[in-house]
This record gives C-alpha cells, structure tokens and sequence, in this order.
C-alpha cells in the first residue's frame, strides 16, 4: 500500500507547524564527516517551505552518545544547514524547554543525548511535540527507519497524519524496484566484511538475481566453504553452515574472486606502515591475508556485470581506505558509474559504499540511485517490515 507523502495534499501544509525526522547521523568528534544525508534532506525543507509552512521543527540523531557528549551535538550542522539553505537556524539545545513560537526554522540538539529516544519512550515522543507545537508530522529518515526510536515510532501516537518526505518516498520507491520487481538479468554486486549481515538480503532476492557476485572480506568464506586454502584471511565461522547450504543450492548463480590483493600482515587503515613490497597480488592465498580482489577478477566481474540491466551494490570489494588495497573498489565503481548513460540501473546502498565513491571522487548523481540508508536499506530488501514505514499514513 502507498503511503502518503508531502506533495499529495500541499494544501495540508499552509500555516501549519511541521516536526521533520531526517537522519543527520553524520557527526564524530564535533565534525560533519560526510554530508551526503545532509544535502539529501534539503529538498524537503525547501519543499514545505514553498508549501507555506509556519514553521520546521528538524529532529536528528548522530551516533551512540553516552548522555550529552559535546563530540556528537548537531551543533556543526546548524551551521552548515545555515550555509545551504540562506537563512537562520535556531538551534535549540534543551528537549524539555519549549521552541519559541517565531523562529520559522529550528534544529534540535542529537535526540540520542535523551535516554527516552533509544528506549522508543512514548512521554519522550510527546515531549518532542509539546515543545515543537507541530501539527504535522514528516518522516524524511530513511536510514533509522528501521529502528525503535521515539522519534521515528512512538511519536505517531499523537499525529493525526503521518507523512514521508521527498527522499524517503525516494527510497521507498527506488528500493522497491529491485526488491519486487527488477528490470532482467538482475545482478547484485557485494561486499563488506561480515556474511552474518547479508543473509536476509541474499535469501529474499536470490530467486530474483541472475548472477551474485561477491567480493570483500565476505568473499573468503565463500571461497573457504567451497575448499579453497584463504590462508589467514577473515572468515565468518558463524555463518559458514548457511553459506555451504547456499553455495549447494545456488552455485551457478555465484561468482567468486580468483585472484587477490595479499599480505601476510594484519593490518588497518589507513595501512601507513605497510611497505609496498609487502603486498602481492596473487591466486595462492597460503599464509596470506586477502585485503582486496585482484585484476582478474575485476575484469570477470565487469564482463558478467556488462550484461545486466539492474544492478544492486552493497559494500566494498577490499579495504578500500587503504591506498594498496582501494583498487577493486575504485575500478569497479567508475565501471559502474557510466553505466547509466547505456540506460542501465544501478542502485547503490551502504554507508561504507557511499563513503568509497566519495573518496574516489565519483559524482552519487553519476548513479540511478544512492540510498542513505546501511542497516534500513538491508532490511528493506530483505522484506523486513520497517517501524519508520508502517507509522506513516496510507493514501
């Protein structure tokens, strides 16, 4: 069932007093790292803005803080929002002290300094309209919409309306593509270090894809459930069955790395003590450690890749913070960032993922879609039912 989104009743919005949840979990250390889900909310604002709102009340999260943590406050992103959208920001730092009634905008400090937003506490989510005064509803978070938060489940007790925002009607769209209905041959490109994490996505959408390749850490306990020597490369002990069941009944869907980016070092980013002569590239992973996919098998994974229409990418084929260990990643995702211009679709989801593209300076537009959503965008395909969803109202 559709669920109602802001542009169906614009009317609605005239005058009204409107509580918007984005995610803005980008802050570490008093820093924005990534502005990516930031700059993907402002066509919403903008939007009920030209609506003729009253006023925004914006809600927001940033990490897992222990009580106030002056590292995690939005603080830096008032500033930043300021900047984009050419107008003041009132930052209101206090949950249990009213927003006055004549700032037309307003962030509220990271909702998760409140121990009544995680424990999805209902007094807290009525709090948050109380001080906010909204009449409205938004739901613009896709990416802690999986998640029992007050903000994002409780707090539809005391709205009439519940409506999604332009981007996570996106989401919902987009995601749907792929998840119900995929234009064929459907291939899903993936990667990132645990198994555990995918086995939802991959049993939900196996039937549907032609061909899963697989890459990153993941990659090595494929290969080890299938009898290849992965050396002392990471392997997923706790989903090894799973994966040998899955290799049994979908083999001749699976393409696996056969060669490697290889040391016989543990090591983690940004790797600044690894000497080059210290990394190899090879088939023989004995007494090595595999950090990336080697060129053979980016240039396999790019001939099996050159004949889908829809692709689906999730995580990074190697430790791409590191310089030796970046280039399967870096290949394959300016491979696929021109795939749009032959008319194809290529829908990219996760943190991790983003965060390579970015650092490979490869334009997200270059792409038919970039979710922002990690755990949210897993469970969405997987056909798990999302709180965040659900608590929105139907058309």
């Amino acid at each position: 069932m559709e669920k109602l989104c802001i542009t169906d009743e614009p009317e609605y919005f005239r005058e009204k007093r409107v509580l918007l949840r984005v995610d803005y979990n980008v802050v570490e250390n008093g820093e924005i790292k990534d502005t990516f889900r930031i700059d993907s909310s402002l066509e919403t604002i903008r939007k009920l803005q030209d609506f003729g709102v009253k006023s925004i009340v914006i809600l927001s999260h940033s990490g897992r803080p222990k009580g106030k943590d002056e590292r995690f406050s939005l603080k830096p992103v008032a500033e930043y929002l300021k900047g984009k959208l050419n107008q003041e920001i009132h930052f209101h730092e206090d949950v249990y002290g009213d927003i006055p009634e004549d700032k037309p905008l307003v962030l509220v400090e990271n909702l998760r300094f409140w121990e009544g937003e995680k424990n999805d506490d209902e007094e807290f989510a009525k709090r948050l309209k109380d001080m906010s005064k909204s009449d409205i509803y938004v739901n613009d978070a896709f990416a802690v919409s999986h998640r029992k938060n007050a903000s994002v489940s409780a707090i539809s007790k005391y709205f009439e309306k519940r409506f999604a925002g332009l981007l996570m009607k996106e989401e919902i769209e987009k995601l749907s593509e792929i998840r119900d209905n995929p234009e064929k041959p459907f291939h899903i490109l993936i990667g990132g270090a645990k198994v555990e994490d995918k086995i939802d996505l991959l049993n939900n959408l196996v039937d549907k894809a032609d061909k899963i390749l697989i890459g990153g850490a993941m990659a090595y306990t494929f290969l080890k459930a299938k009898g290849e020597d992965v050396g002392n490369s990471r392997v997923d002990s706790k989903s090894f069955d799973w994966v040998q069941n899955f290799i049994n009944t979908h083999n001749d869907k699976l393409v696996l790395p056969e060669d490697h980016v290889a040391t016989d070092k543990q090591v983690n980013p940004p790797c600044d003590d690894l000497k080059d002569e210290e990394v190899k590239e090879t088939e023989n992973l004995s007494g090595l450690i595999g950090y990336d996919i080697g060129f053979n098998t980016v240039k396999r994974f790019r001939d099996v890749l050159k004949e889908a229409k829809t692709i689906f990418w999730n995580g990074p084929l190697g430790m791409f913070e590191c310089e030796q260990f970046e280039c399967g990643t870096k290949l394959l995702a300016v491979f696929l960032s021109v795939l749009k211009d032959e008319g194809k679709k290529v829908i990219v989801g996760g943190g991790d993922t983003v965060a390579a593209i970015r650092r490979f300076d490869i334009d997200l537009k270059d792409f038919h879609f970039v979710s922002t959503g990690g755990g949210a965008t897993l469970e969405f395909l997987a056909g798990k039912s999302l709180p965040g969803i659900d608590i929105l109202s139907d058309k």
